[in-house]
């Protein structure tokens, strides 16, 4: 099996985040022409909200909307790599796929932690990203806890379509 390295997999980083980039901007655009253009009226409550300046607000805005993006983007991740796609949009343009260790599609649950475990690599200095570049199977920290492999999607394609035949031929 050819496992997707470090490089690869970081091309693909980096394409899904200027995809998501771009999905957050084009939605805070629109956010702020419907705002602009809308009759919004604040009720007496949010006109003081507004008026009070209060750190306390603005602190809890930001959370609140840190958690919204968060959400976003592990739905996208774990919706994607657990799809029949077996992958995000940045792996499929490098022909990279997520698998188990059976070369099947995740399960959303499973996609979800891994996802959740890049957590702890970005907690330990990155050091679990790294990894990637040097374990045997080019797994990262979140792999090994969720048990997954990247790999070739054409080569993949290949086994399986081997193993079919050989199924099929017995």
């Amino acid at each position: 099996m050819l496992y997707a390295g470090f490089w690869k997999r970081t091309l693909a980083y980096i394409i899904d985040s200027l995809i998501l980039w771009f999905v957050f901007l084009i939605i805070g655009l629109i956010w702020i022409v419907i705002r602009a253009l809308g009759d919004w009226v604040p009720s007496p409550a949010e006109s003081s909200l507004v008026s009070d300046g209060s750190p306390y607000i603005f602190t809890m805005k930001t959370i609140g909307q840190t958690l919204l993006n968060w959400g976003a983007i592990w739905l996208y991740y774990a919706l994607m790599e657990s799809s029949k796609c077996k992958a995000t949009v940045g792996k499929l343009a490098l022909g990279i796929v997520v698998v188990d260790e059976f070369n099947h599609k995740l399960s959303f649950g499973r996609a979800s932690a891994r996802y959740w475990s890049k957590l702890i690599s970005v907690i330990i200095l990155f050091v679990g990203f790294i990894m990637a570049a040097f374990t045997a199977r080019k797994q990262a920290l979140h792999d090994l806890i969720a048990r997954t492999y990247v790999v070739d999607k054409r080569e993949l394609d290949y086994i399986l379509r081997e193993q079919a035949q050989r199924g099929a031929g017995m």
